[in-house]
């Protein structure tokens, strides 16, 4: 599956500088365009998000650790996915909304308007 990012809130870096990024489809509400990634999907595949898979910013890949009991619904109606970055601190609570992801190379991607994001 394939989505595509289409702007990037003014406080969303800040975020992602934290080790979370938060995206929404574009009809998300002002208050959320301003910390999220807003993004158009490339098709219509649903349920996408499991463990063991892997989600790709550009060439910059994640293995997905944890998938939220409610994040493919979020994701398939909403286009919302709260993502952690090598969060290795126990006390963050996995809300059923978010998956964790890890990756050797990167802590966190670069983001640019224009990129692709591949689930897998």
């Amino acid at each position: 599956m394939k989505t595509k990012i289409i702007s990037i809130g003014n406080d969303a870096f800040e975020l992602i500088d934290a080790g979370v990024l938060i995206m929404f489809n574009p009809n998300a509400p002002q208050e959320l365009k301003d910390v999220a990634a807003l993004h158009e999907k490339q098709g219509d595949e649903t349920n996408v998000l499991h463990v063991g898979g892997q989600i790709s910013f550009g060439d910059q890949s994640f293995k997905i650790d944890f998938v939220g009991n409610d994040a493919n619904q979020n994701f398939d109606k909403l286009g919302h996915l709260s993502i952690y970055f090598n969060n290795t601190d126990e006390d963050v609570g996995k809300l059923p909304g978010s998956i964790f992801v890890s990756s050797n190379k990167t802590a966190i991607p670069t983001l640019e308007v224009n990129q692709v994001v591949t689930i897998q």
